[in-house]
């Protein structure tokens, strides 16, 4: 598992063109066979206080709560915003296409 994240380059395509190769600063390579177990591995000690839910490179956090709970969603984004920063992930508010 190692020596499938470490010292790993990755570039970009648009088009024909490619970009140089570069250094990940964190996450988990995508479009590989590994990187569905990357990522659950990379989370698992991910906390919140309101259910996570995680199936292969996504993760959702999702509450039923009166009006007057919100604040416990919102604490719970504030966490999961600064782990991602922290981890140098990002988080998408729509699926990518």
């Amino acid at each position: 598992m190692a020596t499938f994240l470490l010292d790993r380059t990755q570039r970009v395509k648009i088009g024909n063109e490619y970009s140089h190769f570069g250094l990940p600063y964190g996450g988990v390579p995508q479009g590989t066979l590994s990187g569905p177990k990357c990522f659950l591995v990379y989370i698992k000690h991910f906390k919140t206080t309101v259910p996570l839910y995680k199936y292969v490179e996504d993760s959702t956090l999702f509450e039923i709560c009166d009006r007057k709970d919100v604040s416990v969603i919102q604490e719970s984004v504030g966490v999961a915003t600064w782990w991602t920063e922290q981890n140098y992930m990002k988080i998408y508010l729509e699926k990518p296409k």
